[in-house]
């Protein structure tokens, strides 16, 4: 079988072929030859053995006729016997198709009998007859004719039986010989069917065997194992073909290695980028139409909330449309630079500012979105320190200019009106309201005071003083003012917390807020001073549980001038701010209408020297 296997697609197919054209044909030649020997017996007794018998059956039925005619001539003596003894006889088709040979000797040696009893009728019985002899014809009839008669009914008769014993033996044989033919036929056509059927099974798994191996080697290949080499050993058509399926597994070996290599390569360009993108001092969320990529950077997850659609969470709903439909492509739905209050983590809100802009492909479609966010909360508050910084400058420069030329014509009419007051009497003193007139002065004394004092604070003098101390004297100035107004005052300091600082400088910026939050707690309330020490330096905070400020006003109770008390001048916390900030301290308001305000001070352990740089400001 190993010959088999090494042959070529081609031959093993032709190979095949002819063995089952082989097998065919064999069967079908034997059949012929079957068939044909049955026609040559079927001819054999019919061109020969049956016209023999019916040519004798025919001489013995005339020669019965004839030794009927006889005898009754004989017994009756009628001429007319005679005639139908000669004239009975006849050469019929069945004689004529017979041939003279070896076969028919007795045949024809049965008709030469006849025809010397036809001569012997001719040349004898007949003149006899013609002179009417009878005695003379009856004994010719009975010394010649008769015995031949006889003589030929024995040989007839012979003849028949052999002939009938003969055919019979041909017929058996014929019979045995078509039988064992049959049988011979039958058992070589079942054989070559059961060869055939071998054959085709085995040529057809010869023929897949190859086949199947390439199949499941490629089976193979095509589930993941590229670059595996198809094994095929036989060097037929099949052999051309795996060569060409390794070609093409070492080809998409080589392209998946590429494509992991890019992959690679991608993936570390796109955790650089990640890396640079979580570096970067701004929360970014990207998001992808096609594949639902959502990519966040560490900031945008540290610094605010975000929805079920990676948006960021808002204080006003209904801010972002969504746009994962490429298709959507308006440029009313992007905005850049918008600043707007987020969420935090905690729910507390921030001022953000945000861009909303659209990821766009090679071909300028729209691919995704992005979003860029920052807390701007400190950049606003130094905007605003910077802008109250400008507006103190402004005042500072006003009262620079104007300080000394009010402040003396202010100090010549206070002088004068002092000494009018002491020359005119009460009742005149009262018609001309000297004392509202000096009272008013002292006010613009004051306010010209507190401008220059806004305007060039002096330089503090810093000295380490117990915090608890510093709170104690403010207490021993305000609590009486507190028990008048049914207010109830807290002081809470651990006794080792140490302030540097101006004592008298932050004595009134602590006096002006205490004095600010018990003006504003008209009907009693609580105002609490907490001192506690932080990393940093210490932090004092003022609570009250006052009116509060309106949410309006918070943005501008820094401003000089602005003031919602009647009588207020509206420099009392410009003032304090400026001397904090002299001490390097930071001051915040915290208010919420109908329930109170907070001021938080925060001040260094160290102020930094005058004449030290800012870094901030650098």
């Amino acid at each position: 079988m190993s010959p088999f296997r090494n042959m070529g697609f081609q031959m093993k197919m032709m190979l095949s072929y002819f063995v089952m054209m082989l097998l065919i044909g064999s069967v079908a030649i034997l059949n012929s030859y079957q068939i044909t020997k049955v026609t040559s017996e079927e001819s054999h007794l019919t061109q020969k053995v049956v016209p023999q018998t019916n040519a004798l059956l025919e001489l013995k039925n005339q020669l019965y006729t004839k030794m009927f005619a006889l005898q009754m001539y004989v017994s009756t003596r009628e001429p007319n016997y005679l005639e139908k003894y000669y004239t009975v006889f006849e050469m019929r088709d069945t004689f004529t198709m017979l041939k003279r040979n070896e076969e028919n000797k007795e045949f024809f040696q049965i008709i030469d009998l006849i025809h010397e009893l036809d001569l012997i009728f001719l040349n004898k019985v007949d003149p006899l007859l013609k002179a009417n002899n009878v005695d003379a014809v009856t004994f010719v009839l009975t010394t010649e004719v008769d015995p031949k008669i006889a003589y030929l009914e024995k040989f007839v008769s012979l003849s028949l039986r052999t002939i009938e014993t003969k055919t019979s033996e041909e017929v058996l044989n014929s019979s045995k010989r078509l039988k064992f033919s049959l049988i011979i036929t039958y058992t070589i056509s079942v054989a070559s069917i059961l060869f055939g059927l071998f054959c085709t099974l085995y040529f057809r798994r010869e023929l897949m065997r190859p086949i199947r191996s390439l199949l499941r080697q490629v089976r193979e290949v095509s589930n993941g194992t590229f670059g595996q080499q198809i094994t095929y050993s036989v060097r037929d058509e099949f052999f051309e073909l795996a060569q060409e399926c390794n070609k093409m597994s070492r080809n998409i070996s080589l392209l998946f290695q590429q494509g992991e290599r890019q992959n690679q390569i991608l993936a570390q360009e796109k955790h650089v980028r990640e890396q640079i993108l979580d570096s970067l001092p701004v929360g970014i969320i990207t998001r992808h139409f096609v594949t639902g990529e959502v990519y966040i950077n560490r900031k945008a997850l540290e610094l605010v909330q975000l929805d079920e659609e990676s948006y960021p969470r808002t204080v006003t709903p209904q801010v972002w449309v969504s746009k994962d439909d490429p298709s959507i492509d308006c440029d009313s739905v992007w905005f850049e630079n918008k600043k707007m209050e987020l969420l935090h983590k905690n729910n507390s809100p921030f001022l953000g500012l945000v861009s909303y802009v659209p990821l766009r492909d090679n071909d300028q479609g729209n691919m995704g979105w992005m979003v860029v966010l920052s807390d701007i909360t400190e950049q606003e508050q130094v905007q605003q320190y910077i802008n109250q910084s400008e507006k103190l400058a402004l005042v500072g420069q006003l009262a620079a200019g104007a300080a000394h030329e009010i402040r003396n014509p202010l100090t010549v009419i206070y002088g004068f009106i002092q000494l009018l007051q002491q020359k005119l009497t009460k009742e005149e003193r009262k018609k001309y309201h000297l004392s509202l007139v000096l009272q008013e002065i002292e006010r613009v004394n004051k306010i010209v005071t507190e401008m220059l004092l806004l305007s060039k604070p002096s330089t503090p003098i810093n000295r380490e003083i117990p915090a608890l101390e510093l709170l104690n004297s403010i207490f021993t100035l305000t609590k009486g003012e507190a028990l008048l107004h049914g207010i109830e005052m807290t002081f809470i300091c651990p006794p080792t917390i140490s302030l540097y600082v101006d004592q008298e400088q932050m004595k009134q910026v602590l006096l002006n807020l205490m004095k600010n939050s018990m003006e504003a707690m008209p009907q009693g309330g609580q105002l609490k001073v907490v001192c506690t020490e932080t990393t940093s330096g210490v932090r004092i905070r003022i609570i009250d549980t006052g009116n509060g400020i309106p949410e309006e006003y918070l943005s501008r109770v820094m401003d000089p001038f602005f003031s919602v008390k009647e009588g207020g001048t509206g420099l009392g916390l410009p003032i304090t701010m400026r001397l904090v900030s002299n001490h390097g301290g930071e001051m915040q308001i915290e208010s919420k209408l109908g329930k109170g305000t907070t001021i938080t001070i925060d001040l260094p352990h160290q102020p930094k020297k005058a004449d030290e740089p800012d870094h901030n400001e650098q």
